[in-house]
């Protein structure tokens, strides 16, 4: 069972990992038309699309880098209070967390079906290579993959703490 929960906590790791680089991919790109924008501007040259692509990616940033910084323990914690309580403080704070988790992951993918039904149209302005834009359901995808992935993330959390397992894996991962 513990082998499993560590290969699952690897898989989990990994995957922050690899949404951490979509957020920082995100990120040089709204840089860089940022910074366009900002040299072509005075010469009298700009893109409409830019301005739409920069918002795009900055939703997306912050869509992908929910699910990145909670896989990688970079969210707010309580633990200097916990502590004061000893082991009983700081599995008590486990459990509230990974159950605040999974009531607010709930709520989020309980509107899925009302993001699905509300995102009809295009994301105006942000226009894809083939001449057509970007449809507003896209700007909602890496929230939904992020959610369920903080949502897997609690679980593993709750079933590592019945086998006795650490919460934190910052030992396993020295790259952090």
């Amino acid at each position: 069972m513990q082998r499993a929960l560590n290969v699952a906590d690897r898989v989990n790791w990994s995957l922050g990992g690899a949404f951490l680089w979509l957020s920082n991919v995100c990120l040089l790109v709204m840089l860089g038309l940022t910074a366009a924008t900002i040299v072509l501007r005075p010469i009298g040259l700009g893109a409409y699309w830019m301005w739409p692509w920069t918002m795009v990616f900055f939703i997306w940033l912050s869509f992908f880098g929910f699910f990145a910084l909670y896989a990688r323990l970079k969210d707010v914690r309580v633990d200097f209070v916990a502590t004061r309580f000893g082991p009983v403080g700081m599995a008590l704070t486990r459990i509230v967390t990974d159950a605040a988790t999974l009531l607010v992951t709930g709520v989020l993918l309980s509107q899925l079906p009302t993001v699905i039904a509300t995102s009809r149209g295009v994301y105006d302005g942000a226009i894809l290579p083939g001449g057509l834009e970007l449809p507003r359901l896209a700007l909602s995808i890496p929230l939904f993959v992020s959610t369920v992935l903080v949502a897997l993330n609690a679980v593993l959390d709750l079933v590592k703490m019945a086998a006795r397992m650490p919460e934190n894996v910052t030992d396993h991962h020295p790259e952090t």
